[in-house]
């Protein structure tokens, strides 16, 4: 089973693209920053902290265009995804998380 649930915040803007066609597809990309609390705090009072690149499509994306900017806390849910490519000869791997569901845990209004 490929299940992960996660809570954190976006450490930007999402990036949102729609595919061309008569019905596009929209396609939303962000960092997502996730403070490890079971580790001890720095000498600044911050837990270490995991970046993980999420990905979602549909009327998730359109969601998360509509309502996420950066520091938008969220609870997500979905499918860990290695991604791994060759460049230059040399094998790349990447992981992504590609989200099923999400929760808002705050809302902040964005500065206009």
């Amino acid at each position: 089973m490929n299940h992960i649930t996660l809570t954190g915040r976006l450490t930007e803007d999402p990036k949102v693209t729609y595919s061309m066609g008569t019905e596009p597809v929209a396609h939303a990309v962000f960092n997502f920053a996730v403070p490890d609390m079971s580790m001890k705090k720095d000498e600044h009072g911050n837990y270490p902290t995991d970046f993980f690149r999420c990905t979602c499509w549909n009327i998730l994306a359109e969601i998360v265009e509509m309502h996420c900017f950066k520091g938008t806390k969220l609870l997500i849910s979905g499918k860990l995804k290695n991604n791994n490519y060759e460049k230059n000869g040399k094998k790349i791997y990447s992981n992504e998380i590609v989200i099923e569901s999400l929760e808002f845990l705050e809302m902040k209004r964005q500065d206009v």
